[in-house]
């Protein structure tokens, strides 16, 4: 619908000014007009006006309501501008109320947007090419697809369907296609996996974020080197992941890449196998926790960090079988400093073939330079780390809990570290103190880049 003429707005201005003087006058809104929002389902716009419709209100309460009802159809993100505003209703109203009318005017954002560039994750930096339709069937849907390859020879190509549940914004449905590829140096292969990914987002216990899920996956354990161990050559060939997962997340920190303030929790859980007389089938129960806590002293002249992390995974299988792609990697630059990536724990020959239980934790401190601006986002960096990562003795599964807590894996060091608006980077020394004899520590100079670090 045409958007109102200058002359129609400026009265409607008036009549909204006049209200607003008059906050107790009982007011009925009989309707509302929509102008603009070409591309998007009026049943979609109906959802979230027709609850403004036929009530009583005064003109306090009726602001209020469509203060309500246009952060909601903005937290969608498919309008650049949203308005509402008010005019006198034809009498259809009672003696008891003053009819009004509503003018809800949108213009809506770009539907489609193309992105190229670098991003920079945990420990790698990788270019994309992202091309996303928004608004696809008129309910705030976004259809995206994108390309990655990254510095640690990944690649990813996925096409993904997000959308809200119910039309509301709290609660969205996402489904995911994807193909994947991950060169494991630490593992002497190339892992890829190819599948399907869905899942629904929204409000968590304590005001946190909630996910749950279904994934199928195809994963292939391949192109080995003639170097790869036997543990490695064992596992090669296809395995298929079918599980429920569940994961929660509450953040209550000050900034996602460098928190001086507040703490962060994520619980993760998965279930996988629901086929159990198909052979080669995976089965396990999954669990991980990470958390951090962070405060501040002197004007943030000092900031203490303390992070630590969990998981457990538990082979369904008779024999107790697990398999690579499903098995936890601790150690590096963002996780257990002193080591190389991803080589704490069980090892053949050269390879680091994971584990099935862990625990890490670290602490760090934080310190202004002298004579550096207090605005610098340059740190200097002390910290101790240790971790412990083990194959489960299902036998006697206490006596591997035991050895996880009390034969830890213990680095310490200093740095430097430069809190970019992106990401975190960290330049340190490192010295490992303690370290089992299959695992793979570097003394000397480590860098991390990131947003996730222990």
């Amino acid at each position: 619908m045409a958007a109102p003429n200058s002359d129609e707005a400026r009265v409607k201005t008036l009549i909204y000014e006049g209200l607003e003087r008059n906050q107790t006058l009982p007011v009925l809104l009989t309707g509302v007009k929509v102008y603009g929002g070409v591309h998007t389902r009026d049943s979609f716009l109906k959802t979230h006006i027709d609850p403004l419709l036929s009530k009583p209100y005064t003109t306090a309460t009726l602001f209020r309501a469509l203060d309500e009802s246009s952060s909601k159809l903005k937290s969608f993100g498919i309008f650049d501008s949203l308005a509402y505003s008010l005019d006198l209703a034809p009498s259809v109203g009672t003696a008891d109320y003053v009819p009004l009318e509503a003018i809800l005017t949108l213009q809506e954002s770009s539907r489609i947007k193309v992105k190229t560039g670098t991003d920079i994750g945990n420990g790698d930096v990788s270019a994309y090419a992202t091309g996303s339709i928004a608004n696809v069937f008129g309910g705030a849907e976004i259809l995206t697809a994108d390309a990655k390859v990254d510095s640690l020879k990944q690649s990813s190509y996925l096409l993904n369907y997000n959308t809200p549940i119910k039309n509301s914004s709290m609660w969205t449905g996402d489904i995911t296609a994807l193909v994947a590829s991950n060169e494991r140096d630490w593992a002497s292969h190339e892992e890829s996996a190819r599948g399907l990914r869905v899942k629904a987002i929204g409000p968590g216990a304590l005001g946190g974020v909630q996910e749950i899920g279904y994934e199928a996956f195809w994963r292939t354990v391949g192109n080995l080197p003639s170097h790869a161990s036997t543990s490695v050559r064992a596992a090669a060939g296809e395995t298929f992941k079918s599980s429920i997962f569940n994961e929660w997340l509450l953040n209550k920190t000050n900034s996602l890449v460098f928190p001086t303030e507040g703490y962060k929790m994520k619980v993760r859980t998965e279930i996988a196998g629901f086929e159990p007389n198909n052979k080669g089938d995976v089965q396990f129960m999954k669990g991980e926790v990470d958390s951090t806590f962070v405060r501040s002293f002197f004007d943030e002249d000092l900031t203490v960090s303390i992070g630590g992390r969990g998981g457990l995974l538990w082979s369904l299988l008779s024999n107790g079988k697990t398999f690579l792609p499903d098995r936890f990697y601790v150690g590096g630059p963002n996780s257990v400093r002193g080591f190389y990536l991803n080589r704490l724990g069980p090892s053949d020959e050269e390879d680091s073939i994971g584990g099935e239980a862990y625990v890490a934790a670290g602490v760090s401190l934080f310190t202004r330079l002298p004579n550096i601006a207090k605005e610098s986002p340059l740190r200097f960096h002390l910290f101790a780390n240790a971790g412990s990562l083990l194959g489960i003795n299902r036998l006697d599964p206490q006596s591997t809990f035991k050895k996880l807590i009390k034969e830890p894996s213990i680095s310490a060091g200093v740095g430097l570290i430069y809190a970019h608006p992106v990401a975190r980077f960290e330049l340190n020394f490192t010295l490992p103190v303690a370290a089992r004899a299959s695992e793979f520590p570097r003394k000397g100079f480590q860098w991390g880049l990131g947003m996730s670090f222990l």
